[in-house]
């Protein structure tokens, strides 16, 4: 072959060799541009799940919360509704049970409550005032009850009742300002939930300081 031809071939091959290296960079080049692409992704979507994360931290503190009111109000009463009389130490320390350290940010409202609607007694306890808005009215139960109402109920429209059962009805509220969130939620400033339970007797009777209490609040039913 002569020179001139090999030289030909030679600069043939040099202008392939250069168009293909301008077509595919090097793997380097691409490493590079590729570990570039994850780090942005990486950055933009790190504020997303760090806020995922405290919603999800705040739903779980709110849940938390809402179980722990409700089991106050459920372990009294349960406990209650099983009583055929009741003490004010009795009373005092099942309350203090129930609200697992919360006294301060809490409200209950205890009510006895005939078949009939009508309350037979009503004691509240707790250390925060006016978070519950009593369901009484007159002497009755406003809220709802899972008993029908005795079928002569014509007969509580005076002293007698027909009511051959009672209910324990315990309403539970929660002062909530004491909650910090940090993911954005809003928390509602009072939680509340009800518990109902069908009493062991028709009537459970409450000693004398009780008595006087439940009296003094207005909210139970009264002849007078």
């Amino acid at each position: 072959m002569s020179l001139p031809l090999q030289r030909t071939l030679r600069r043939i091959l040099n202008q392939r060799l250069a168009s293909r290296n301008d077509r595919q960079p090097p793997s380097h080049w691409n490493n590079l541009r590729q570990r570039g692409a994850i780090a942005v992704e990486a950055a933009l979507a790190l504020p997303i799940l760090i806020g995922i994360g405290l919603i999800g931290a705040d739903i779980q503190r709110i849940h938390t919360e809402r179980i722990r009111l409700e089991n106050a109000a459920g372990v009294m009463a349960i406990n209650l509704a099983v009583q055929p009389e009741l003490s004010l130490a009795g009373l005092d320390a099942l309350a203090d049970a129930a609200m697992q350290g919360h006294t301060d940010r809490q409200q209950l409202i205890i009510l006895s409550v005939l078949q009939s609607g009508r309350i037979a007694w009503a004691l509240q306890r707790g250390g925060a005032d006016d978070l519950c808005e009593p369901q009484s009215a007159a002497g009755s139960y406003t809220g709802t009850l899972p008993e029908d109402p005795p079928e002569d109920s014509d007969a509580t429209a005076d002293d007698t009742d027909a009511s051959t059962l009672s209910m324990v009805v315990v309403r539970a509220c929660r002062d909530t300002s004491d909650i910090a969130l940090s993911g954005g939620l809003v928390m509602p400033q009072v939680l509340d939930t009800t518990s109902i339970f069908r009493a062991n007797s028709l009537n459970i009777t409450l000693d004398e300081d009780l008595q006087a209490e439940s009296d003094a609040n207005g909210l139970a039913y009264s002849s007078t």
